[in-house]
């Protein structure tokens, strides 16, 4: 039987970076690995900051939150990943859809598999302030910032603080697939989200490891 690619199932959004730089070659590929990402009409409204040099980690760090900068803020590439929406086709068979988001998420998967495959950690965040990244860049406000990653080399999980590390040990749960696709027609299990803490383990169903 055929498996997953293990660039998509060996991802995992890690915290603990070595003290390590990323080769400009292995960056090179992660950027290609985004700009091969398609696009509705071709529009390839995707775009990345990179942040490499000391002064603009610490501008990008300041603009996360807090639960991910004492950690992040060690990888030694932070990388905003969005889209120019004024780019895009604004109707799209007579429904308006927000297509850069799709396109943004489509660069983001390729962007991830890329670097698992190198043996790269690329964790994404979505807890930063959208506009204090766009000026820590100098990006005009029409930019839509969706994702930053933190990425670099795993280093030892020694270096993080005792939750942090407990995090890293647990185990990846999934949805069952009987509750992720519905085949034919909706069914009551594809309502049941993955987490939801006013929900029993009952109710909810359990996840996969």
């Amino acid at each position: 039987m055929e498996k997953l690619i293990e660039a998509i199932s060996g991802r995992r959004a890690q915290r603990a970076f070595a003290r390590r730089e990323v080769p400009e070659e292995e960056q090179q590929l992660l950027w290609r690995a985004v700009s091969v990402a398609p696009s509705h009409g071709n529009v390839q409204s995707v775009r990345l900051l990179v942040a490499r040099s000391s002064a603009a980690l610490k501008s990008i760090a300041a603009a996360l939150s807090d639960g991910n900068r004492h950690w992040a803020a060690k990888a030694p590439l932070l990388v905003a990943l969005g889209a120019l929406p004024e780019h895009e086709h604004t109707d799209s068979y007579g429904e308006e859809r927000a297509l850069w988001s799709f396109h943004s998420g489509i660069a983001a998967g390729n962007l991830m598999a890329q670097a698992t495959s190198l043996g790269l950690i690329a964790h994404p965040m979505a807890g930063f302030e959208e506009a204090t990244l766009r000026n820590a860049f100098g990006a005009p406000e029409e930019f839509r910032i969706l994702v930053v990653f933190a990425i670099g080399y795993p280093g030892p999980i020694e270096s993080l603080p005792e939750d942090l590390q407990r995090r890293e040990e647990s185990k990846q749960k999934r949805q069952p697939l009987n509750r992720l696709v519905a085949i034919d027609r909706w069914q009551k299990q594809n309502e049941f989200p993955a987490r939801n803490t006013s929900q029993s383990q009952q109710d909810s169903g359990k996840l996969e490891s």
